[in-house]
């Protein structure tokens, strides 16, 4: 059997067998992953075929992808999972929908997007799948800017109060042609999931933001692309980004199953207090003669906020 390490992953101390692309962590653990077989139900109030089961203290999470994912409040995540799945397909559910609804389960309301390290602070840009978040992730990586996270960005306030963004872990989510342009070749690459098409690659650890930063700027990216050669960024009121943040939250229905509303409440009038907040799109690609062209432009704009 494989060495059980400790890793810090979205402000959490996780042991595991398994190697994570994250941080590791001298102390010691708060959350554990483990193997072993998950009940159909939690209770005669759910049937066997729902995806989501909560009684309280445990969640219960189906997942046709992977199979099936036991999270504890106090810190156990079961893994029952179809024989056959990979160890990367295996990293994949345990970084996004283990530790994921871990945060969640604990009031803890994990974002969606990605960010990245400054010498001022963090600037997040909270988006939907699909929108160009690991487009844009991959072009500050071009243009020599540190990255958190592409995923879930867990946040945590310091002792001061003040809201920080801690590291997630190194594995970006990159279709091929974008990591043909970081000239990686991807035959030596494992997807992300079954029957999906996208690769899981690493980030370079001298790229991977690895400290807690406050949050100076958070963006809100929209799906539409401008017609510019730069991005169109636009400040927005304090209350319209309170509007915005719950579509942006990562899996956002388990604010409700968690009876969380006070939590996420509380989470978004800090953020609003604590940061000014913009809407971005971004511009074609085509646009450049580069992916990293195209990064350069965008990050000074960024740092320009």
């Amino acid at each position: 059997m494989s060495q059980e390490l400790v890793y810090r992953i979205y402000g959490m101390n996780v042991a595991t067998s398994l190697p994570l692309p994250a941080l590791k962590s001298p102390l010691q653990a708060e959350v554990s992953i483990l193997r072993g077989s998950n009940p159909d139900i939690l209770s005669a109030a759910f049937s066997a075929n729902q995806k989501l089961q909560f009684d309280g203290h445990r969640a219960l999470l189906n997942q046709p992808l992977f199979g099936k994912l036991l999270i504890e409040k106090q810190g156990n995540i079961t893994l029952d999972f179809h024989p056959s799945l990979s160890q990367a397909h295996t990293i994949t559910a345990i970084q996004g929908s283990g530790l994921g609804t871990m945060l969640h389960l604990r009031g803890q309301i994990p974002l969606h997007g990605m960010a990245i390290a400054t010498d001022k602070g963090a600037i997040v840009v909270l988006a939907d799948s699909g929108s160009g978040k690991s487009t844009l992730a991959t072009a500050m990586l071009l243009a020599n800017l540190s990255v958190f996270t592409d995923d879930i960005v867990a946040l945590q306030p310091d002792k001061d109060g003040v809201l920080q963004i801690q590291p997630a872990h190194r594995r970006l989510k990159l279709s091929q042609p974008q990591l043909h342009t970081l000239g990686i070749d991807t035959s030596t690459l494992s997807s992300t999931a079954p029957g999906i098409g996208k690769f899981g690659w690493d980030i370079p650890e001298d790229q991977f933001a690895d400290a807690p930063m406050p949050i100076i700027k958070c963006l809100f990216l929209a799906p539409a692309r401008t017609n510019s050669a730069h991005a169109q960024i636009s400040a927005i009121g304090k209350l319209e980004a309170f509007q915005r943040l719950r579509q942006s939250v990562y899996r956002p229905r388990l604010i409700r199953v968690f009876d969380h509303e006070q939590s996420f409440f509380s989470l978004n009038q800090r953020l609003q207090h604590q940061c000014q907040s913009y809407t971005m799109q971004l511009p074609e690609l085509d646009k450049f003669s580069s992916l990293a062209r195209y990064g350069e432009r965008i990050a000074n704009q960024l740092l320009s906020l």
